[in-house]
């Protein structure tokens, strides 16, 4: 089985034309999803990198990113957002419409496990009857009652955070943290990100079973430089590796 490359980009970062510059000139199937950021006032799980990339606008200013979401339809037809609930909570009917009018069938929502349990139920009810999945995020610091009541209310895949933060460099082992994520979410695929840093960590995923890595801090740099070719060749390695086991 085909095992899934996701990279992550922060909507209108460095600047809308940049980016679909950047989509525009990329090989199609070189990855198999893209997340997309929206901009958040509060991003605050992501590292101090991503974090920079966030800009204060309104949810009436993102039709101005229909261009990129269009562009990515040529390299992949999947289309992910990673929100914040602080953010969608303003107007969860608001951020429905708008994802569902531009082809967002999934979603990841970082801080809902953390610090908003109380809305989980109602909330993941709200997108799946609009025909939005809820990807939960976990990670090596989410209790694991939390995620067996998760897994119960939701039938997606896993998005499993090496670390608790996006682009930060904590000392961790990539095998234990892989192992025990497909201990708790046995029988449900695992994609993981946050963290993942070279070709040995993909490989080390793989194999204990996961379905594929997410990268997005290690681009962030060669795309806001212009420097397209060594993006994409830092994405080429992690396909190669991915493509590697099948």
């Amino acid at each position: 089985m085909k095992k899934n490359l996701f990279i992550y980009l922060t909507l209108g970062y460095p600047d809308n034309d940049t980016l679909v510059s950047f989509i525009n000139q990329m090989e199609k199937e070189m990855v198999d999803g893209i997340e997309f950021g929206l901009p958040s006032r509060d991003p605050r799980y992501d590292g101090p990198k991503i974090r920079l990339t966030h800009k204060r606008i309104d949810l009436h200013e993102f039709s101005g990113f229909s261009e990129i979401f269009e562009k990515s339809d040529k390299v992949s037809n999947r289309k992910i957002a990673l929100s914040y609930f602080s953010d969608l909570s303003r107007d969860l009917d608001g951020y429905i419409s708008f994802m569902k009018t531009y082809g967002i069938t999934e979603v990841i929502v970082p801080d809902m496990l953390i610090d908003f349990p109380s809305d989980i139920d109602q909330a993941v009810k709200k997108l799946l009857d609009s025909g939005i999945s809820f990807i939960p995020f976990f990670n090596a610091a989410t209790p694991d009652s939390v995620i067996r009541k998760v897994l119960s209310i939701t039938k997606s895949w896993i998005y499993y955070g090496l670390q608790p933060s996006t682009g930060i460099n904590m000392p961790f082992n990539v095998d234990t943290v892989a192992a025990r994520a497909m201990e708790v979410c046995a029988g449900r695929s695992v994609i993981f990100g946050f963290g993942i840093r070279n070709r040995s960590d993909i490989m080390a995923i793989l194999k204990h079973g996961g379905d594929g890595g997410a990268i997005g801090s290690a681009l962030i740099d060669d795309i806001s430089s212009h420097n397209f070719t060594a993006a994409y060749d830092k994405i080429k390695e992690f396909r190669e590796a991915l493509d590697s086991v099948i």
